[in-house]
């Protein structure tokens, strides 16, 4: 529909007007060691591999990390609580669904972002997360993230390597 495309834009707007806020009003939370895990991917992401290998990396359970799939056709067979799609979000930025405000409530030690593209909605949902530490690869908005990771978004091994070598030198984990 053309009003999808404006919906868009609009959500565009609404991230390109309250980023300068978020990097101005942006206050780290200490934490002393990873407890709680965000993480976004995108519908083709090895949703299972990735989980299981995170928990075992950072030391946690595999019901401690949430996981939000972004989808951008939303199919009737697959609606499940961790899939977003563009539906869950109304004009200017606002979240219509209840599954994601949930998630906005709740607080997170890292966010850990898989996406292969830069996302508008992703991006409005990482403006407003409650997030003390923020990963992503370097092919993103640098500005959103704490750490960002130069691989190709393929190399999800070799992203989990240097994501722990980091973690370890800014001793957020031991």
């Amino acid at each position: 529909m053309i009003f999808t495309g404006f919906k868009r834009k609009s959500n565009q707007i609404f991230f390109k007007k309250t980023l300068p806020e978020f990097l101005k009003n942006e206050h780290k939370s200490p934490f002393e060691e990873v407890k709680k895990v965000l993480v976004f991917l995108d519908a083709n992401s090895d949703r299972k591999s990735i989980v299981s290998e995170l928990a075992l990396m950072l030391k946690i359970l595999e019901c401690d990390i949430k996981v939000v799939v972004f989808q951008q056709k939303l199919k009737k067979e697959k609606e499940t609580n961790e899939i977003i799609s563009p539906k869950d979000f109304g004009w200017y930025g606002k979240i219509d669904s209840d599954k994601l405000k949930n998630i906005l409530t709740n607080k997170y030690d890292l966010l850990i972002n898989y996406s292969k593209v830069d996302n508008v909605y992703l991006n409005i949902l990482l403006l407003q997360s409650k997030v003390a530490f923020r990963v992503g690869f370097a092919h993103l908005d640098k500005r959103l993230y704490d750490l960002l990771i130069k691989c190709e978004s393929d190399e999800v091994d070799l992203f989990h390597k240097e994501l722990i070598k980091y973690l370890v030198i800014l001793k957020i984990m031991q």
